[in-house]
């Protein structure tokens, strides 16, 4: 039986021929040309595009309501090479302060395809809308500059919402202290030709009422602190002429006015229980309103008047001190004082530092003295006397007063000086008027926005 012998190297053949030899001759039928030698010498093809073309995204950013001072959460902005050279870009710019970019302020390349992200934050300085553009500057021969509209407002955390049932007396002790100095008959006359506005307000809310008028006047043994005509009181014959009557007191008393000493001699004994009595009532609420044109000059301190007035009640909230003065000084105005026309009558005073601060601290108004409108002064300061709210002093600061909502009971009221509210930021508080002043048994709700604290 044959055996294959392996151990001699052996050649394969293929037709005949030796396999190697074979596949070399196959050779010439096929082109063993490299494909980059077919690029050599040849013009590359005019219709395909050899520039850099950028594209940013988004077409625009939008940030919303953002706390003012509070920087916003970043948004992305992408600048992307969609050309076939490379992009260089030179410059990103924010047309405003409040948005701000990441970017260090390098140029840049971008190859073909490749793109760059960039965030973009908003920080508001005002409760306002702000708009401007992300601005992206290159060598792209169509686009050298592509703006991003962006836009954000500075907004407020939340609104803040407060409210009171407006409440009054039943029964009320009022004490006027009238300045009877040598510039005071303009103003008196001003009282009295206005006096009704008060008095029908205390008949409207049927008051029990006491009323009784001294004089600045500490000097001349007539006044003193003594009452000025009879007590006045709803049982009296004509409650308005009585009143107008002790009002006339003229201008020719003490200079030098003191109508803090003129209260406290008025209800302290001697004359308390003497050429006074029949006036305080023990189960009454009390108001002390002083008309002058001059600061208090009175010998007794701040202090040890406030102490002893309020401490007349066991309640100290029933007691008040209301003043109709010259405006106070501030650190605006450290003059102080007021000058304004009451129709061809001219009203002008001093400050009353004292008697506004009094009213501060005894949860009384002030109102100025040369306010024209006597009728609306009066009627202020008797609701206010009465244990009603006319000036309402907020518990927050409004970020934007422009948006206070004010409701009594189901009526919105506008911001008016008629029949409306009015705010006052100097003592962050509002001002009801008119038709708009809470009657008893109402319910006011005032809302507001207020700052909130950055995350």
């Amino acid at each position: 039986m044959a055996r294959l012998d392996t151990s001699a190297p052996r050649l394969l053949v293929a037709g005949g021929l030796p396999l190697a030899l074979a596949l070399l001759g196959a050779c010439n039928d096929y082109d063993l040309v490299r494909p980059d030698d077919k690029n050599e010498g040849t013009e590359p093809d005019p219709t395909v595009p050899t520039s850099p073309d950028i594209e940013v995204e988004p077409a625009a950013l939008e940030f919303g309501g953002v706390l003012k001072d509070c920087p916003s959460a970043p948004l992305s902005i992408t600048v992307r090479n969609v050309g076939d050279a490379y992009l260089d870009v030179t410059e990103l710019a924010s047309g405003n302060s409040s948005f701000t970019l990441d970017w260090d302020g390098a140029a840049f390349q971008l190859a073909p395809g490749q793109e760059r992200d960039f965030e973009v934050s908003f920080t508001p300085d005002a409760y306002a809308t702000f708009e401007s553009e992300i601005t992206v500057a290159s060598n792209d021969p169509d686009e050298g500059t592509v703006a991003v509209p962006t836009e954000g407002f500075g907004d407020e955390n939340a609104m803040y919402e407060e409210g009171f049932t407006q409440e009054s007396y039943a029964s009320l002790d009022v004490l006027w202290v009238i300045d009877n100095s040598g510039s005071m008959g303009e103003e008196q006359q001003q009282v009295r030709d206005n006096f009704e506005s008060f008095i029908n307000e205390f008949v409207g809310l049927g008051l029990d009422y006491h009323l009784a008028v001294v004089a600045t006047d500490m000097d001349g043994p007539m006044f003193q602190g003594k009452f000025v005509g009879d007590v006045i009181t709803p049982a009296s014959d004509d409650p308005i002429s009585e009143f107008l009557a002790a009002a006339d007191l003229g201008s020719s008393g003490s200079g030098s006015e003191r109508g803090m000493d003129a209260v406290k001699a008025a209800l302290s004994e001697p004359l308390i229980s003497g050429e006074n009595a029949g006036f305080l009532r023990e189960d009454a609420a009390l108001a002390a309103i002083v008309l002058s044109d001059e600061d208090d000059s009175s010998t007794i301190s701040d202090s040890a008047f406030a102490s002893w007035f309020m401490g007349l009640k066991a309640d100290s909230a029933m007691v008040t001190f209301n003043a109709i003065v010259g405006d106070p000084t501030t650190t605006t105005d450290w003059l102080g004082g007021c000058t304004d026309w009451a129709g061809a009558t001219m009203l002008q005073a001093n400050a009353g530092d004292r008697y506004v601060d009094m009213a501060d601290t005894t949860g009384g108004i002030w109102r100025s003295i040369c306010y024209s409108d006597y009728d609306e002064t009066l009627s202020h300061v008797s609701l206010t006397s009465a244990g009603m709210i006319t000036t309402l002093q907020l518990s927050q600061t409004p970020t934007n007063w422009g948006l206070i909502e004010v409701y009594v009971d189901d009526t919105q009221w506008l911001y008016s000086l008629f029949d409306g509210w009015t705010y006052n930021a100097d003592d962050n508080s509002i001002t009801f008027h008119g038709e708009a002043i809470p009657g008893p048994g109402a319910y006011v709700r005032v809302q507001y926005p207020i700052a909130g604290e950055c995350e």
